[in-house]
């Protein structure tokens, strides 16, 4: 009965992971084997993506092949149903079967691309005056700031007026515990960032897990 158990959990599992749909943004590239020879598609992601229990900075896609050659070193977005592929030397891979794909515009890309910001405002509570919390977007859709105590660094993903950030790591220095606790805070926001708006020299951050923004004013407006 055990050994019954333990083999339904591991159908289950793998049913489980089958048709999941999965949005992705990254750059296309043609997989080569050894010889030059084209055996296929994969996206290098923007974000790491858990598939299996494991993080993953690329991903096997199927797509029309005509489509995806007019695609080939370009930034894209792509959505489809997430699979699995058996292959005799590499065994059960995950695989993207897309239902679309397109190239990202620069809007997209870099809306936020370069900007320096300073937090003042953590979701309608305020933030302490002596202690700057900020924001930093870098070209390659890196980010980086100060928490409040601790540097912060990790990616970021945008698309349209959504945002992702993550995974974000800092060091770990101690600071007074009102410190602390409006770094934790601030991390624990953009970790659940969903989508901004930019407003001149004021940027909005909005999170699943606030009902107010994070409010940030460009760092040369001070």
């Amino acid at each position: 009965m055990r050994k019954l158990l333990v083999l339904l959990l591991g159908l289950c599992a793998a049913a489980c992971a089958q048709g999941q749909k999965v949005t992705v943004t990254g750059t296309l590239h043609r997989v080569m084997a050894i010889g030059g020879e084209s055996t296929g598609w994969s996206i290098q992601l923007d974000s790491p993506l858990s598939i299996d229990d494991k993080q993953r900075d690329s991903i096997e896609v199927a797509y029309d092949n005509a489509k995806l050659e007019a695609l080939n070193d370009q930034h894209v977005r792509a959505t489809g149903m997430l699979s699995h592929r058996q292959g005799v030397e590499t065994g059960t891979r995950p695989v993207l079967q897309l239902a679309s794909i397109r190239v990202l515009n620069k809007t997209e890309t870099a809306a936020l691309a370069g900007s320096e910001w300073i937090l003042e405002d953590l979701g309608a509570s305020g933030v302490i005056d002596s202690a700057e919390a900020t924001l930093e977007f870098g070209q390659d859709g890196r980010v980086a700031g100060r928490g409040t105590c601790n540097r912060f660094t990790g990616k970021v993903e945008i698309t349209g007026n959504t945002i992702k950030f993550g995974p974000l790591a800092s060091t770990r220095m101690m600071c007074p515990e009102a410190l602390m606790d409006q770094e934790s805070k601030y991390l624990k926001a953009l970790d659940s960032a969903e989508r901004f708006e930019r407003r001149g020299s004021t940027l909005l951050i909005y999170s699943r897990d606030s009902e107010k923004p994070l409010k940030f004013t460009a760092k040369t407006a001070k």
